[in-house]
């Protein structure tokens, strides 16, 4: 195992299938991380709250209950100790409404959830292996990444 510090990635998500399939990719990229996963956006909110760890990278389901993904942005984006984390959200619709408000509510991509493992993989490297210097998309032009 390496001393290199993991990368802790959060993911919200009530889609048990989703998160086994995002776990498994996650698990095929050559990098050290540490995921921690909760089943709704108030459930994220909570183990957030707690403090036990900060996470270096959220993935935000857009359609959960209790909480969902655009109300977990708006909450964590209005916290001063996570405000500036990089928030991914994964949807089946990129309705225009729904990406445009996640835009506008803080979040650094809006990623149509892949259809195929193989692509789930390739975005995780994307959202993952980025030059530690490089910044977040900033521009909506980039900002929807669809199948």
């Amino acid at each position: 195992m390496s001393n290199v510090k993991p990368l802790r990635i959060f993911l919200a998500d009530d889609d048990e299938d989703d998160t086994f399939l995002f776990q498994e990719a996650l698990e095929q990229i050559p990098l050290n991380t540490k995921l921690t996963i909760a089943g709704n956006g108030m459930e994220l909110m909570e183990i957030l709250n707690d403090g036990a760890e900060d996470p270096d990278l959220i993935f935000l389901d857009m359609n959960m209950p209790v909480k969902n993904g655009l109300e977990c942005l708006e909450e964590v984006r209005t916290s001063q100790r996570f405000r500036n984390v990089p928030i991914v959200i994964l949807s089946t619709s990129v309705a225009q409404y729904l990406w445009e408000s996640a835009y506008k509510g803080g979040a650094n991509l809006y990623i149509q959830k892949p259809t195929s493992f193989t692509d789930l993989v390739d975005i995780l490297k994307k959202c993952l292996l980025k030059d530690p210097g490089s910044k977040w998309i900033s521009n909506m032009e980039q900002f929807l990444i669809k199948n």
